[in-house]
């Protein structure tokens, strides 16, 4: 796998961990009082973010577009420049080679990472050194250990700190985060691709 797959790859899973912990354990917990109205954002499902991560001394940005089941990701580095999940199915848009390959949405997994939401707590409040500034932050855990660190930067979210047992912490810079998500940002295209048709074979 190359270097750039694996960065792909490790931000698209720093993402869905941090937005997945919030989203899916949403009905479960108390907001800190900080990260709530931002973290409720991600909780309504509609949602656009612009991030930016460093791995390994290469920086990759990411979008990612969510408005019910449908997801898009498109990102500047790694093999698969966009993915789009909707229609029970899971869009890996491949731009310089011209090519789609098409595979079960439940098979997202294998590109973006899961992680066990049950039992997510709000622990704690703190400050600590987050992109060159010291910033705010409010934590929240799960019982298998893993813990999301919410950094806030005056009435902006700063971005997001996981840290998963035995591994490096994964830092997450948020550029951007609004509602505005189009249409067009789900489309897939129909033209001038070659698609490899994997959705109807089970794994």
């Amino acid at each position: 796998m190359s270097r750039n797959r694996n960065l792909w790859k490790k931000l698209t899973f720093a993402l869905i961990l941090g937005l997945v912990l919030i989203g899916q354990a949403s009905g479960q917990i108390k907001f800190g009082p900080k990260t709530e109205p931002f973290l409720k954002t991600f909780v309504s499902g509609t949602y656009h973010m612009k991030a930016r991560t460093t791995s390994g001394g290469t920086t990759a940005e990411m979008d990612i577009f969510s408005k019910g089941d449908m997801v898009s990701v498109s990102s500047t580095q790694g093999d698969f420049s966009r993915m789009i999940i909707r229609d029970n199915k899971m869009y890996m848009i491949m731009e310089s080679q011209k090519m789609i390959l098409v595979t079960p949405a439940q098979n997202a997994s294998d590109t973006v990472g899961t992680v066990e939401t049950e039992g997510l707590v709000y622990t704690s409040a703190g400050t600590a050194s987050f992109a060159g500034k010291n910033l705010p932050y409010e934590e929240y855990s799960t019982k298998d250990g893993s813990k999301v660190q919410y950094f806030i930067d005056g009435n902006k979210l700063a971005g997001m700190r996981n840290i998963t047992p035995g591994e490096n912490p994964e830092d997450v810079v948020i550029l951007a985060l609004d509602q505005n998500v189009p249409d067009s940002a789900f489309s897939v295209p129909t033209s001038g691709y070659q698609i490899q048709d994997m959705s109807k074979f089970g794994f």
